[in-house]
């Protein structure tokens, strides 16, 4: 299931909340934190593969809305906005990391503490147990071919195919031509299929 599309609960109430958070309001602070949580981890993980890494562009992302807060000046929404700042860090942390050559040990593992032991599934018996297994390896599958795409590839589907956004609003975070992401989530998919070593989809996204 896709996450909710950023700033779908409305613009006008997502004003009034940075409005209150211009004043000093600390709860208004909370809710919009609360409000994108879990998407914007979720994509940050399957962007950068490492969820402590993930964690921390997080907490990243938020310091620097704070910190630029007073010249936002909504010409798109807050949620494309705030995609925008976390898709910059992610990008920069990939790059500094490939300078690097640095590979985190756990880029495969995947979000939320779902890597359960096989030895705890082992009670579960016969097609039960071969089922959980094997939706378990074709979940970390899907997610190790995500991270093998290349970065523009792999930002457009993450935004459209998990987070539901508008091409819009993926071209003003991507700073790419509507058209340019539409054929990227085009090429993204079919470079799954490959990946994955199943047909050609029909549709896209």
């Amino acid at each position: 299931m896709p996450s909710p599309v950023p700033g779908s609960a409305g613009p006008l109430e997502e004003r009034r909340l940075l409005q209150r958070l211009l004043k000093g309001d600390e709860a208004a602070y909370a809710e919009l934190v609360a409000r994108y949580e879990k998407p914007l981890l979720n994509f940050l993980f399957r962007y950068v593969g490492n969820r402590a890494v993930a964690e921390d562009l997080f907490q990243e992302t938020f310091y620097r809305v704070l910190r630029s807060l007073d010249d936002y000046r909504p010409r798109a929404g807050f949620g494309t906005w705030l995609y925008t700042i976390a898709r910059n860090l992610a990008l920069d942390f990939l790059k500094g990391q490939r300078r690097h050559r640095e590979v985190p040990l756990d880029a495969s593992r995947p979000a939320e503490g779902r890597d359960v032991p096989y030895r705890d599934a082992l009670p579960a018996r016969g097609e039960a147990a071969a089922e959980a297994l094997t939706r378990r390896e074709d979940t970390e599958r899907l997610g190790e071919a995500i991270r093998r795409l290349s970065p523009k590839l792999r930002e457009t589907l993450l935004l459209r195919v998990y987070h539901g956004m508008p091409y819009r609003d993926i071209a003003r975070v991507t700073r790419a031509p509507v058209g340019t992401s539409k054929y990227r989530v085009h090429e993204a998919i079919h470079a799954l299929a490959r990946l994955l070593g199943v047909e050609r989809p029909e549709d896209e996204a």
